[in-house]
């Protein structure tokens, strides 16, 4: 459930943000764009932990 809601707070964070930074450059606001970048970039923030996560070495542990 949690990788559901990181994905829904992504889309929606980052309409607001493609809504801003089309205001602030005077361009054209292109919702499907922003929809789909969102989606992208949380997927990749959703997976990035797991795959850091599986491939980190165990650490070492020295005995005095």
């Amino acid at each position: 459930m949690k990788y559901v809601m990181t994905v829904f707070w992504a889309i929606i964070l980052g309409q607001v943000a493609g809504f801003i930074g089309s205001a602030l450059t005077h361009g054209k606001f292109d919702s499907m764009l922003t929809l789909i970048i969102s989606i992208i970039f949380g997927i990749i923030v959703t997976i990035l932990p797991l795959i850091l996560q599986n491939s980190s070495p165990a650490p070492e542990i020295k005995d005095k």
